[in-house]
């Protein structure tokens, strides 16, 4: 597997950084993000574990997953670590403007023998023109594993996992340390690497943001649904009505699509916290938060 290209000598250059990322798909920087920051996060990753009685249970079901996920989202978690000013600060001069960064974000804890399947984001996401950033919070050497990315893969778009050309000579990766990111296109195939230590645990988290030119996600509550639509009161203070129909990805709080027929009797109910995207008035994507 070849080597993660590393891209802070372009840092301040907003275009080419850009460019960078249009050809390859990820953009690589090393020791641009707080330490101190990162590593408190991780700290506060495993003391959510030991209090939830989780390390005993790994690698973890899905169902204790979503409780992990839970806890950490209570606690604001990822919302804290990008509001860091040097973070923040690092996001915009990346993007050339402050970025938006949306509830779709995921800590990641990998045990021995774990490995993340491959996948594209947009396929389980679809429609928010976002960037993934992919932040270690621990240092993860070549043991332990990590993310590989197929550099230049996006360029095909986004398509079944089975219908993927080959990509052996697409792999990079690299040993990571607390401080570094990967920034991914949405379209851009990736995986986490099989953990093969004997005992260490994995710790990152996936944090997502909006191009400054995007359309903005609408994040809010459920006010009404019905068979062919969803009103949306937005955290913002606006409100929206977006029609759904047999393309709208729905999905419940933990992933789980959920099929149109059955929408007025799922968890995507009034007073449900949710995330959507959409085009020209139809939902793209509706998410339980």
């Amino acid at each position: 597997m070849s080597e993660l290209r590393v891209a802070n000598d372009h840092l301040g250059d907003p275009p080419h950084l850009r460019a960078l990322f249009e050809n390859e798909g990820y953009l690589f920087f090393r020791d641009v993000l707080d330490q101190d920051a990162v590593l408190a996060a991780g700290r506060q990753v495993v003391r959510t574990l030991v209090e939830r009685g989780l390390v005993q249970r790994m690698p973890l079901s899905g169902e204790d997953d979503a409780r992990l996920q839970d806890a950490l989202n209570e606690q604001q978690l990822w919302e804290r670590l990008v509001a860091t000013p040097s973070v923040a600060a690092f996001f915009t001069q990346v993007a050339g403007a402050p970025v938006r960064f949306i509830p779709l974000a995921r800590y990641r804890v990998m045990a021995p023998g774990s490995a993340t399947l491959i996948h594209q984001d947009a396929l389980l996401n679809p429609g928010f023109d976002m960037t993934t950033a992919w932040i270690p919070l621990m240092a993860v050497d070549a043991e332990l594993g990590g993310l590989a990315v197929a550099a230049g893969s996006h360029r095909q778009g986004c398509v079944p996992l089975e219908e993927l050309p080959p990509l052996e000579d697409l792999w990079r990766g690299a040993v990571y340390e607390p401080g570094d990111v990967v920034l991914m296109h949405e379209a851009l195939v990736h995986t986490g690497l099989p953990n093969r230590s004997p005992d260490g645990l994995r710790l990152s988290i996936d944090v997502r943001f909006q191009h400054p030119a995007a359309p903005a996600a609408v994040v809010g509550y459920i006010a009404a649904v019905d068979a062919a639509s969803v009103r949306i009161e937005g955290e913002d203070g606006e409100s929206v009505t977006l029609d759904v129909d047999d393309s709208t990805l729905l999905r419940n709080g933990s992933g789980r699509r959920i099929p149109l027929a059955e929408l007025t009797d799922s968890e995507l109910a009034p007073g449900r916290r949710v995330i959507a995207s959409q085009r020209g008035g139809v939902a793209v994507m509706v998410k339980a938060l």
